[in-house]
């Protein structure tokens, strides 16, 4: 089980790239950053909808729909932390930064993913909850994580001709890379049952009115989206919203109970930094990144294998269910 679900964040890992790759040729083109962040989800809903009837899925969209009656406020506040509060920032990020500079800032979702787990609790058997606590092994990791991204900021620009909106960029995906594991995990661990698909509709239908308020945003601001626009926001919503989401989701659904194996499962999005340079180098034409980039890529990547093989992140031997 364990293996699967890492084969699967993988695999998630090299949808997930697309994104980098695809927005940054949208914003070059001059596409509008809020319909680039907003009709990735709006195209998603009818998608995963089909996806639904799919008898071999094994979805059960109704027992979500009884899950959100129970508690709106909880659907509504943690999905949008998930998906708007991802999304839109690391969009907008992107007018600013290349896509494979934007995929190594990203990394920082393992670091937040471990020092947000004090904001989780988990039941026992007797029905007792707890507080999750940082594990201490991964501390040095993370720090070792954090040099390599570092490293590899700082030398984009050099110091010199860092800009006030390079740096405005790097803060809007620090606060991508805090709410997007956050949100999952809220919604993970209170609906452990949930498949990926079940919680990607969930969450789609708990944030569709602040995309369609965004997508109001977007049409006074700019107009209407060009036809390329809306072709490049269909395949991110395909490759990287549907594909990527349900795989990465159905891979952390599966390593819900394990915290050692969510924490690995989580660590396998430090493939799309590799995926990410690959596929600029093929396809956009991109240089290799420099000597000291190249040295900060392998020191995060040290730091993100290291932080997995750190020994075992258990709940004190305890049995949760």
């Amino acid at each position: 089980m364990a293996i699967k679900a890492i084969l699967l964040g993988i695999l998630a890992a090299l949808f997930f790239s697309l994104t980098f790759l695809l927005n940054e040729i949208n914003l070059s083109d001059s596409g509008y950053w809020i319909w680039v962040a907003t009709l990735r989800y709006l195209w998603m809903l009818p998608m995963i909808m089909l996806l639904g009837r799919v008898p071999q899925l094994k979805s059960d969209f109704r027992q979500v729909w009884t899950g959100m009656k129970e508690a709106p406020s909880y659907w509504l506040i943690w999905s949008n932390v998930c998906f708007v509060l991802f999304y839109v920032p690391l969009t907008w990020s992107a007018q600013f930064l290349p896509g494979w500079l934007v995929s190594s800032l990203w990394q920082l979702t393992i670091v937040f993913g471990v020092l947000t787990t004090p904001l989780m609790t988990v039941t026992d058997n007797s029905g007792n909850k707890h507080r999750l606590k940082i594990p201490g092994n991964k501390i040095k990791w993370m720090v070792v994580i954090l040099l390599g991204i570092g490293l590899t900021t700082v030398q984009t620009n050099g110091f010199s001709q860092v800009t006030p909106m390079f740096w405005f960029a790097i803060v809007a995906i620090i606060i991508a890379a805090v709410c997007y594991p956050l949100g999952n995990r809220q919604i993970g661990n209170r609906y452990p049952t949930f498949n990926g698909l079940e919680k990607v509709f969930g969450m789609l239908i708990a944030t569709y009115p602040t995309f369609i308020v965004l997508s109001i945003i977007g049409y006074l601001k700019a107009g209407l989206p060009s036809q390329g626009t809306l072709v490049s926001t269909f395949s991110v919503a395909l490759s990287s919203g549907v594909i990527a989401t349900v795989l990465f989701f159905q891979a952390t659904a599966m390593a819900a109970r394990n915290m050692e194996t969510l924490a690995t499962v989580e660590a396998t999005q430090s493939f799309e930094v590799i995926f990410t340079v690959l596929l600029g180098l093929v396809f956009l034409g991109h240089t290799l990144p420099n000597h000291l980039q190249l040295t900060g890529l392998a020191i995060m990547l040290f730091g993100i294998t290291g932080i997995n093989l750190a020994g075992n992140w258990r709940l004190r031997k305890r049995n949760y269910s």
